[in-house]
């Protein structure tokens, strides 16, 4: 239907009836067809499916909280997310976390230092000399905190997140 712009609004003497006019003069510089709904509470359902769709930019705003309930999981595709406040005019900016490389990262700086307090560390020398029984001591103290650390790695990964890079 081309009925060029629209305005629907609610006259608080109809309580929420609908009313339609077929010119609108627009207060901003938005130019083109639309549809404007003012009322203290509006509910979509769709008995099966609910699709919105726009081509250029959709939004959702509020003054206050905004809630997405589901009972099954949640998919958010797109090639970037953002998420936190723009400050002075710039996007959030600093990058997630990627667990499972952070892990590998970790795995590998904890193996070495393993192998280094286990076999190059009891045979330094302290300021009176080499002393390979307390450098033995406390590089077995080392590697069990280190062993200790590594078995807590997979506490760094989210059950309830998942990113795909």
């Amino acid at each position: 239907m081309n009925c060029g712009t629209l305005n629907i609004g609610v006259n608080p003497l109809l309580k929420n009836k609908i009313i339609m006019a077929k010119e609108f003069i627009q207060e901003d510089l938005y130019v083109g067809k639309q549809i404007l709904i003012d009322s203290d509470r509006l509910v979509f359902n769709g008995r099966d499916d609910v699709i919105f769709s726009t081509t250029n930019f959709f939004l959702f705003k509020t003054e206050g909280e905004f809630h997405i309930n589901t009972r099954e999981n949640t998919f958010i595709n797109t090639p970037k997310i953002y998420i936190g406040p723009i400050i002075d005019g710039q996007d959030p900016n600093i990058p997630a976390v990627k667990s499972d490389t952070l892990k590998l990262i970790l795995e590998d700086l904890i193996g070495s230092l393993k192998m280094f307090f286990t076999i190059q560390y009891p045979q330094t020398s302290g300021l009176q000399g080499p002393n390979p029984a307390i450098n033995k001591v406390l590089g077995q103290a080392i590697v069990s905190n280190l062993d200790r650390i590594e078995a807590k790695l997979d506490d760094i990964k989210s059950d309830k997140v998942f990113i795909r890079w």
